[in-house]
């Protein structure tokens, strides 16, 4: 029968401490997952309620805006609702957003149509006055060039 000598006493005593530290860790990740699905089904619950200081700005605004449906005014609302609100919200900025583009279109044009309308007639002119002088210009530096 063969002694194991140092070295090999060594691995394995690094073995055993790697292990440890192995097992250790498998505890605080299992601790930890433990936690996460708390707070998980937590989220998830009707239950949960926004930060008070949220919901004084979210009351605010339902105030000053407060005359749709019906007039009734809610307090009590969800994290499911709140969300599905945002959601009606960001697709209005964007729809906004969309809308504020298109009447840049218009700047520097006169409020009354008629006069507008009269003013983009005449860009249209002064367009193809331009776009012709551009095709001569073109015309003749391709003459010049045979």
């Amino acid at each position: 029968m063969t002694t194991p000598n140092i070295k090999t006493k060594q691995l394995i005593g690094e073995d055993d401490q790697q292990l440890q530290r192995i097992e250790t860790l498998h505890q605080q990740l299992k601790v930890e997952q433990a936690r996460a699905q708390e707070l998980l089904a937590k989220l998830k619950s009707e239950d949960v309620q926004p930060p008070k200081s949220l919901l004084k700005e979210y009351h605010k605004q339902a105030h000053r805006f407060g005359k749709e449906n019906g007039g009734k005014k809610r307090m009590d609302i969800g994290m499911s609702e709140m969300k599905a609100e945002e959601r009606e919200i960001r697709e209005l900025e964007a729809r906004v957003s969309g809308l504020e583009g298109k009447v840049r279109g218009f700047e520097g044009l006169p409020p009354d149509r008629e006069l507008a309308l009269t003013e983009v007639e005449n860009m249209r002119k002064e367009l193809v006055v331009l776009a012709r002088r551009r095709d001569e210009m073109f015309d003749g530096l391709v003459d010049e060039n045979r």
